[in-house]
């Protein structure tokens, strides 16, 4: 099967953790591990909070990468450029949306709680995928 740009997007669609790079003007770019939500077509979405350093590099650049892979069976690798779109402040739901992609149970109502305690000036950042790199090596 080839792996070409629809299978890129499916790929990305299915619950990953990403690097999510963002450039600096001066030193390393903010390059962290994120949850991320994504359907293929849509634009991808992180939840952060406005005081990190990303989202601080973010408002500047107003461009990211997230970078995802899977290298036990089959070594796959999507990377995908973002242009930002959209920025607004968080709710609830969007961290049970989120946790909800990666946990289950009673851990996804742990990790609202958390983020509610803990982040409160978390803010919704969506992308719109501009530029896509992939390859699988898979048999």
């Amino acid at each position: 099967m080839a792996f070409d740009e629809t299978a890129a997007r499916e790929f990305l669609a299915d619950p990953r953790v990403g690097i999510f790079a963002v450039a600096a003007e001066s030193g390393p770019p903010a390059a962290t591990p994120v949850w991320y939500l994504y359907e293929p077509g849509g634009s991808v979405r992180i939840v952060t909070s406005a005081s990190t350093r990303k989202a601080k590099l973010l408002a500047h650049a107003g461009a990211a990468t997230l970078v995802v892979e899977e290298s036990a069976q089959n070594a796959t690798f999507v990377a995908v450029d973002l242009e930002l779109v959209d920025v607004r402040e968080a709710e609830s739901a969007d961290d049970r949306e989120l946790a909800s992609r990666y946990l289950e149970g009673e851990a996804i109502d742990r990790f609202v709680e958390m983020a509610s305690e803990h982040m409160p000036d978390e803010n919704v950042y969506s992308f719109r995928p501009t530029k896509w790199r992939f390859a699988s090596m898979s048999v």
